[in-house]
């Protein structure tokens, strides 16, 4: 094996475990915080982790000259509109957590690739064939069994459940969205300007629903803005190295690492009905990944 690949399977599986971990810190606060504050303080926290790292690549001024530029306008959307997506992965990831078995969370959020598939074959006119119907069709039916039926819950399906079905839809327009804008711009300054899009975007929304949380709460949920562009890095790192199909497997280890996390701090187990609906979860959206176009070539695609 290629020693680069080595590395990049490195990369990615470090990545996987630290995007589980991400989604884990909201679950170990000591009471239920709103959600829009918790992405709030995941983006605040992320952007003044790259902030520095932004202005050491460009200065002061060309770094204001790098967001005001008329040039940069349609970037700056298209990171805007990624933000507004990524603001509702989180949100409604951290519902789900809170309220489902944290493996149970993780595997439902990985239907985002039909999602993304689905996305691209309407925007980005990316041809769908009918494999690809059947391996979606197989994911979401993995989904459905993860989900439910929960005896707890007043409908056939939890709120927990629905709510990261909710994240994967957010999370796959926001592969889409990459797609435009991946090529085109440095990941400093992308990675600054979704951070920062979010949190002007967020302020609003939490100035309603701020609670005043304990210091520690308020540590674990700002540690996920750091921990989430260390592991965004990581997968730069991963990609640089080695083309996306070779590490399409590495991703779904992340199912792995939340069933771990949450059996060591939350004494989950999860059932058999869950193991099987995320293998066909993994197999449908594999099948998926490999089949299409890595982020790069994708990425030229003008909407």
């Amino acid at each position: 094996m290629p020693r680069d690949l080595i590395k990049a399977m490195g990369w990615a599986t470090l990545g996987a475990f630290l995007f589980a971990f991400m989604f884990m810190l909201p679950k170990l606060t000591s009471g239920a915080v709103p959600p829009p504050q918790v992405a709030f303080l995941r983006y605040f926290a992320g952007f003044l982790t790259v902030l520095p790292f932004f202005l050491g690549a460009y200065g002061p001024a060309e770094g204001v000259r790098q967001v005001t530029a008329p040039s940069k306008r349609r970037l700056n959307l298209m990171h805007a509109l990624r933000a507004c997506c990524g603001v509702g992965s989180v949100a409604f990831g951290t519902y789900a957590v809170t309220h489902i078995p944290l493996a149970n969370a993780q595997a439902i959020a990985m239907t985002n690739g039909v999602f993304a598939v689905a996305l691209a074959a309407v925007f980005l006119r990316e041809r769908v064939t009918t494999s690809d119907f059947a391996a979606g069709s197989v994911c979401l039916a993995g989904a459905v069994i993860v989900a439910g039926p929960d005896p707890g819950a007043p409908g056939w399906i939890s709120l927990g459940a629905a709510a990261a079905l909710a994240q994967a839809f957010a999370w796959g327009s926001e592969v889409v969205l990459l797609r435009f804008a991946a090529v085109n711009d440095t990941p400093r300054r992308t990675l600054t300007m979704v951070n920062g899009s979010a949190c002007l975007g967020l302020l609003v929304a939490t100035s309603w629903l701020w609670q005043r949380l304990p210091p520690h709460d308020l540590l674990i949920l700002l540690s996920m803005g750091p921990v989430a562009i260390v592991g965004q890095y990581c997968n730069i790192r991963a990609f640089q190295m080695a083309e996306t199909a070779k590490l399409v497997p590495i991703k779904y280890i992340g199912l792995v690492f939340a069933a771990l996390l949450g059996l060591v701090f939350f004494d989950e187990v999860p059932r058999p009905a869950a193991v099987a609906g995320a293998v066909m979860i993994c197999s449908g959206a594999f099948y998926l990944a490999r089949r299409h176009k890595p982020v790069q070539a994708a990425a030229k695609v003008r909407p």
